[in-house]
């Protein structure tokens, strides 16, 4: 692992970190310049000091939280394109699909839901959209209750995503790529200084690809990021960055369950309409960020950004059973057998305005050395939705065996409801990091927040308020026998309301905000002379008020219930050799349910965890011209519902790349992943028997990839 690779450049890494930094990919080149350049043997890891905010210099053994961090340099030897497969890498993260509400990248991490802990730079990323990682330095996953340093929404931990930067080396950077899944995509990647101390960058990319093994299902997205900023290496800078993305893709709603299991049918079967059927969105990001360095350990930042994010989506949903095609009987023979079709469809509107402002200051004071970080954080949300429903409820069913995608959708759509939500956040937070002793370090923290939300519904006429404080405290004792090891333990809470993602129902109203507990004790080591670093963690997170969606009306949240998640993870990062690069990770997870008003389910597992997931991913650079690499992830099988009475298959997926650079300037890379072909289901809905569907993930593709720098 590099210290480089972890760049923990948002002001909450900043203050809370982690022990167990376990850093996917190589060294990042010098500089912000992150896109991939000619090959070069790495060298020994050593965990020498990290720049972790302005002024500031700190070693990952003083951060006492765990910390996955996906380097560009991953992403690309592993082909990635999107934030949900980079997130493959982190073992404790699974996908949910969605269902009229839930669009996007919508993960659990920890086994807790966290479809709104994605942020950009430190700042939330509200929307619901596919993440492409075209202007994407790295992804890290800070994980464990982060609400202290990132407010609601955050129980499990947060996913940011790091934005590449101007920087004063001048960069030129094309790639084309071309698969089997008749994919085409192209990025573009140029940096030029505009004097001394300023420089401009722009990211450019555009994808059209399908999916392979499932048919009909679309991607296509494209994406522009330009950045300018001043005053890089003085006391002072200003960084103006804007970032559009736009998709417009056939949605994947996958296959119904037959029984307790995914119905076994071909892969390939699409149970959509192909003249209704679209995902649309448009993402407009504007960020304006100040620093300035009042001397060499007093730092002040202010982050201010605008967010526009508009989506559309029209998607005919397989289920079994309405009240024109009822649900077959057990043991029905699948020829006999015809699936229904929901139109869970909206369009939606989410705006934000976020305005964070940040001190770092390192000194001396009462016999003990200080960092402390303090700051205000003010936001206000809007949404607007429409959703529609089906004017008939007569969506022409389909063979479950052999689907035809291409009926008529003739039904007309009605307006359903127009959701309207509006949130307030003010909040104010300080974290001090003391050294005890040569030894021990002692770090507490305290957020305060409030959020005052309005929700309204014309049609109904409905319309009611929430207003919510909450203080939000964690603490960590660090012991670091020498410079090789450090040992951890913490405690953290986080919160999340009723409305926080500005998408509830009105009988949502009376519905306490989820609250979380969690205790750690983590630890890293240096093995091997600092070769490897070995990570470590176990925790247990006690959620009270967690919401699931009604089985009977997706829309409402059922009753609250509580549940308790155990954990234990392990983490293997760096080299064997300077030619060889080795990372693993191991999670296990253990998430029951112990509160309830539903007797069903009172005493059973929550949905989508897996017992049990390992990742694997390693590269050798036999000579300067020629890399090879591979891996698998595998992740056991997880119960869909909270009766536990069905579930999703497990699955081990193999992956392997080869790259080869002609010369300085041109670099080919062919990629494999999936090679064994596996079915798997990447996500899943279910809320019950007959409404429901899994998500099967892609078939065996290869992708040739040019890379050309200037």
């Amino acid at each position: 692992m590099s210290p480089q690779a972890l760049r923990l450049t948002t002001l909450g890494m900043a203050i809370t970190g982690a022990v167990s930094c376990n850093a996917w990919g190589d060294d990042l080149p010098n500089g912000n310049n992150a896109t991939p350049t000619a090959n070069t043997p790495q060298t020994a890891v050593t965990l020498t000091p990290i720049k972790v905010t302005g002024a500031h210099v700190e070693s990952p053994h003083d951060i006492p939280q765990s910390i996955d961090t996906i380097t560009q340099d991953t992403m690309t030897d592993q082909g990635v394109t999107r934030v949900q497969d980079a997130l493959r890498n982190v073992p404790g993260i699974t996908l949910n699909a969605g269902e009229g509400g839930q669009h996007g990248d919508s993960i659990n991490l920890r086994g807790l839901s966290v479809p709104d802990s994605f942020f950009m730079d430190g700042i939330r990323d509200l929307g619901t959209y596919e993440r492409d990682s075209f202007n994407l330095e790295s992804v890290t996953v800070l994980k464990g209750p982060s609400s202290v340093l990132f407010g609601r929404g955050s129980s499990a931990g947060v996913i940011n995503q790091v934005s590449k930067t101007p920087d004063l080396t001048p960069l030129g950077y094309a790639s084309i790529s071309v698969g089997t899944n008749d994919g085409v995509r192209f990025t573009g990647d140029y940096d030029t200084p505009l004097g001394a101390t300023t420089a401009a960058r722009l990211n450019v990319m555009n994808e059209h690809s399908n999916v392979a093994d499932r048919d009909y299902v679309l991607n296509r997205r494209s994406g522009i990021a330009p950045s300018i900023e001043f005053g890089i290496g003085t006391p002072t800078r200003l960084t103006l960055s804007y970032f559009y993305q736009e998709e417009n893709n056939i949605p994947d709603y996958g296959i119904p369950f037959i029984g307790d299991v995914p119905a076994h049918v071909r892969r390939e079967n699409y149970y959509g309409l192909l003249d209704y059927d679209r995902t649309k969105t448009n993402v407009n990001i504007a960020t304006i960020r100040f620093e300035h360095d009042f001397s060499a350990n007093t730092t002040f930042s202010n982050t201010l950004r605008y967010g526009d994010y508009k989506s559309s989506y029209f998607s005919s949903a397989p289920f079994l059973g309405n009240d024109f095609v009822p649900p077959p009987p057990l043991g029905t023979p699948l020829s006999d057998i015809l699936v229904s079709r929901d139109q869970p469809s909206s369009s939606t509107n989410l705006r934000n305005l976020i305005d964070q402002a940040n001190i770092t200051s390192s000194f001396d004071m009462g016999g003990f050395s200080h960092l402390v970080i303090a700051g205000i954080e003010l936001s206000h949300e809007n949404s607007d939705i429409t959703r529609y429903v089906n004017g008939l409820d007569i969506i022409p069913p389909t063979p479950l065996l052999n689907p035809d995608p291409h009926q008529p959708n003739i039904q007309p759509l009605i307006v359903d409801s127009l959701p309207q939500a509006k949130g307030d956040d003010e909040s104010a937070y300080v974290v001090d990091t003391i050294k005890l002793a040569e030894q021990w370090d002692l770090s507490g923290g305290l957020r305060w927040d409030r959020f005052k939300s309005e929700f309204s519904e014309a049609l109904a006429g409905t319309r009611f308020q929430q207003d919510y404080i909450d203080l939000a405290p964690r603490a960590a004792l660090i012991y670091k026998p020498d410079s090789a090891q450090s040992y951890y333990v913490s405690y953290g809470t986080s919160y999340n309301p009723a409305i926080e993602y500005l998408t509830l129902a009105p009988t949502d109203a009376s519905i306490a905000p989820e609250k979380n507990k969690t205790y750690e004790f983590g630890a890293k080591i240096d093995a091997l002379d600092g070769l490897l670093d070995l990570t470590g963690a176990v925790f247990k997170t006690d959620l009270t008020n967690a919401r699931n969606a009604d089985p009977d009306d997706p829309t409402v949240q059922q009753l609250p219930f509580d549940e308790t998640v155990k954990g234990l993870e392990l983490g293997l990062t760096g080299h064997i050799s300077p030619e060889w690069d080795v990372n693993a990770s191991y999670t296990h997870l253990l998430a029951k349910i112990v509160s309830t008003t539903d007797p069903e389910a009172l005493g059973r597992e929550v949905p989508n965890v897996p017992h049990n997931a390992l990742n694997t991913w390693t590269t050798y650079q036999i000579n300067s011209a020629w890399k090879i690499g591979g891996g698998f992830n595998y992740q056991a099988w997880r119960f869909a519902d909270t009766h536990n009475t069905a579930h999703v298959p497990g699955y081990v997926l193999f992956n392997a790349m080869a790259e080869y650079e002609l010369n300085e300037h041109v670099e080919f890379r062919l990629n494999l992943t999936n090679l064994t072909n596996k079915l798997y289901f990447r996500s899943f809905y279910y809320t019950g028997p007959d409404e429901n569907h899994a998500v099967p993930g892609a078939g065996r593709t290869a992708m040739l990839t040019a890379d050309f720098t200037l």
